[in-house]
């Protein structure tokens, strides 16, 4: 507006256009700082999303493999690990309605991450056991007739899978069947 008029002296306007000119350049760079602070945080969020996805991809992977495999029992710590990778994935989804910052974000997906690995571990692992646990016991069937030690391990072991202890009732049969078969 002063330069238009030309009421003011020259030096005097240079001295605001030049002031105006570095407040101009610092707000172009906090504007670009901001800029690429709004783009990373929105990779991380994206990130997160997609790792959201993953984490309940394999968390219905653990609940459709316990479902297709017949367990008599599924145990204890199994409940609590679902419950502990649920409470860890309702906790990212409650986060997006809510100003967070990416550091917390990010520590809240690697913790239900984490808790669906265990998950996905703890079934895999209850499954294989639980198998071989089951295909022992039925090889082991035929040589109960030759020894009664073999047909109170396998006993011993059947009553085990039927009470949950899987990885106990494998050794159980293994030890049963190594009285005839040592190199079971």
């Amino acid at each position: 507006k002063d330069l238009k008029t030309k009421k003011e002296p020259y030096s005097s306007l240079k001295e605001k256009i030049e002031s105006l000119s570095n407040k101009l350049a610092t707000t172009e760079n906090d504007l670009d700082i901001c800029l690429k602070s709004l783009g990373s945080m929105q990779e991380d969020e994206q990130r997160a999303r997609e790792q959201l996805k993953e984490i309940t991809a394999l968390l219905s992977k653990c609940k459709t493999s316990i479902r297709n495999y017949p367990l008599p029992i599924i145990t204890s710590n199994y409940f609590v690990e679902l419950s502990e990778a649920n409470d860890a994935i309702l906790e990212i989804i409650k986060l997006d309605k809510t100003p967070i910052t990416i550091k917390t974000l990010n520590i809240r997906v690697d913790t239900a991450r984490d808790l669906s690995l265990k998950l996905f571990n703890t079934t895999t692992e209850m499954i294989k056991t639980a198998k071989l646990a089951e295909m022992i016991i039925v090889y082991g069937n035929r040589y109960k007739p030759l020894d009664k030690d073999i047909e109170r391990g396998l006993d011993i072991a059947s009553k085990l899978f039927f009470e949950g202890s899987y990885k106990l009732s494998l050794e159980t049969s293994i030890a049963a069947i190594k009285i005839v078969e040592p190199d079971i």
